[in-house]
């Protein structure tokens, strides 16, 4: 069975610039998210879906959902994403108002509400240990048989920014998904 087929930018393509954040609002399941939206001169796309380089895997939490990715052999999409951090970070300094309702924040405070999925050359991304992975030879697994230094490929969906609630007030995330994953090695 094939699924429905997901537009995507490979990554060499891909430019914070061209990002767009509506205002926050509440979707289907009540979750408060700021929708990002990805325009140039020949696209339109209403979230940002990357297609990434072939990732080293570091390891795969399934009991917090985490795939920790090697970026270390791919500045250019580590310089891409943390750019898309600064972006949005940016953008929230600015039109801090607007979004959070804060006035004269610094930029430091609003990175701060910010959950980054990058630490240093490691992506996190959350993806369910029920998830398939398309494998070589056709077959599939689950995300939870990968193992440490396996390479794959995946796009990852970008829909907006959530705020998530905690006793210290909120903190920023930018909300993803990971559609499809490819073991390639």
């Amino acid at each position: 069975m094939v699924g429905p087929t997901l537009l995507t930018i490979p990554y060499q393509a891909f430019e914070a610039c061209h990002v767009h954040l509506t205002p926050f609002q509440f979707d289907r399941y009540g979750k408060s998210i700021a929708r990002l939206s990805y325009k140039d001169h020949s696209i339109d796309f209403q979230d940002l879906s990357i297609l990434s380089p072939p990732l080293r895997v570091i390891d795969y939490n399934p009991e917090n959902s985490r795939l920790r990715l090697d970026l270390s052999d791919y500045h250019t999409f580590h310089i891409k994403l943390k750019t898309l951090y600064d972006y949005l970070i940016s953008t929230f300094y600015i039109h801090q108002y607007g979004f959070l309702h804060y006035k004269n924040k610094s930029i430091e405070f609003i990175r701060n509400l910010f959950y980054s999925l990058i630490d240093g050359m490691i992506l996190s991304l959350y993806i369910y240990p029920t998830t398939y992975v398309k494998l070589v030879n056709g077959m599939t697994c689950r995300i939870s048989d990968i193992k440490s230094g396996d390479m794959i490929r995946c796009v990852i969906r970008f829909q907006g920014i959530s705020q998530l609630m905690n006793h210290d007030g909120f903190k920023l995330r930018l909300h993803h998904s990971v559609p499809s994953i490819w073991k390639i090695k």
